[in-house]
């Protein structure tokens, strides 16, 4: 990484037509909970993130948002939440994607995107301000690793 490059430039990303299938294994090979997703120009269209993902596993009354609720009339197995992801492994990233809260730019400070991280920000992608192209992204290891790397 360059001296002032808090981002990781070799990162995996995922194509609008990818299937959940194909990018929870990407994410599970990648030790990551959420990929960027691109169009063919490279531009980024959106983040694919696990929440997400999960949100479509739970039943419609565990996501009012009114507390812990009472999900006993639920199966509660492993092996019920693996027949309701099997369901949706074959449908399109493009359900899940959501826009990120916050992206970077290349001349964006490291300390701004410290700052995102602190705040919650999980991977910050890093773009392109004339053409939205995704150049890198941003995650807590990569500054952990700039900030590793300027010793000696």
């Amino acid at each position: 990484m360059a001296d002032n490059l808090v981002y990781n430039a070799a990162f995996a990303s995922l194509g609008e037509d990818d299937r959940v299938g194909d990018a929870t294994r990407r994410m599970l090979e990648h030790r990551v909970s959420d990929l960027p997703v691109i169009d063919a120009g490279g531009r980024l269209v959106g983040m694919f993130k696990l929440d997400r993902l999960f949100a479509s596993l739970l039943p419609k009354a565990a996501l009012l948002g009114y507390g812990v609720p009472d999900l006993s009339f639920v199966s509660d197995s492993v092996a019920a939440l693996r027949e309701r992801m099997r369901a949706i492994e074959g449908e399109p990233v493009g359900r899940f994607v959501v826009r990120p809260e916050h992206v970077a730019y290349p001349d964006t400070s490291p300390v701004e995107i410290v700052l995102l991280l602190y705040k919650g920000a999980n991977n910050i992608p890093v773009i392109a301000r004339d053409s939205g192209q995704l150049l890198g992204m941003a995650a807590a290891r990569d500054v952990l690793a700039a900030l590793h790397g300027g010793e000696g």
